[in-house]
């Protein structure tokens, strides 16, 4: 077998592993019921695959799916092609925390097709919605007090931000965007202490989550790398918002 058919077939076995994979966690979010991966689900898999989308962000695009598949009138199982939409919006907010954004990074087994740029969000609704979210996870009362004043200073610098967001354009959003930033630092740094006790786990789950892009990162890239998708991780685990989005 000469070296390209060797690359090929080893292509091929690691997606086929990632579409049972993805099948099995298909299964789980339909309580039980079995969905082949076939098909055009098979296609949508396989091009997740092709395209450097990890395995972690595809399940979680799956169910955050199947929350909303579930609070509908459809009765029926979740099929995985309802889930494209969900996984690569997912994988583009991936992709930005963890600084793995060029074409030549992203994709491990094959080139990823250009993507049609997106209309800026609306700043001011950005900053509603983190306000929302960290208002619901200042009432944790079993997080650290210290945590949680952080998460109550913050509320209070982008509830004052918002004022000027609303109306914000050119250099003047441009500034609010910069004191956006300003405000996640800190709260991410007391995220990372309050979820101390499972950071090596969340280490271990980071590396997993890059390991298709290891060899193609040098030593600093994949560091900050590990250490962007950690803080992705504790953000998920605490439910909180990322301030600094692609705004």
């Amino acid at each position: 077998m000469n070296s390209e058919a060797a690359s090929n077939t080893t292509a091929d076995a690691e997606v086929g592993e990632y579409c049972r994979r993805v099948e099995e966690h298909l299964t789980r979010v339909n309580e039980g019921q079995l969905v082949r991966v076939a098909g055009m689900g098979f296609d949508v898999v396989r091009a997740w695959a092709l395209d450097g989308i990890p395995l972690s962000v595809a399940c979680r695009g799956i169910s955050q799916k199947a929350e909303r598949h579930r609070a509908g009138a459809s009765r029926r199982p979740l099929r995985v092609e309802f889930c494209d939409a969900d996984v690569r919006d997912l994988f583009d907010d991936w992709r930005r925390a963890v600084g793995v954004t060029s074409a030549a990074d992203a994709v491990p087994f094959a080139e990823a097709e250009p993507r049609e740029p997106q209309r800026r969000p609306s700043l001011a609704k950005h900053i509603d919605r983190a306000v929302e979210k960290l208002v619901r996870v200042s009432g944790r009362l079993e997080l650290p007090d210290g945590f949680r004043g952080e998460v109550a200073r913050a509320i209070e610098a982008l509830v004052v931000l918002r004022e000027r967001a609303s109306h914000a354009r050119g250099v003047a959003r441009e500034t609010c965007v910069s004191e956006l930033a300003a405000i996640d630092a800190p709260l991410i740094a007391a995220a990372r202490e309050a979820a101390m006790a499972d950071l090596s786990a969340l280490h271990r789950e980071a590396v997993e989550e890059l390991s298709g892009y290891r060899d193609r990162l040098p030593v600093d890239a994949w560091e900050r790398a590990v250490r962007a998708s950690v803080d992705r991780l504790v953000r998920d685990r605490l439910n909180l918002p990322t301030l600094d989005a692609d705004l």
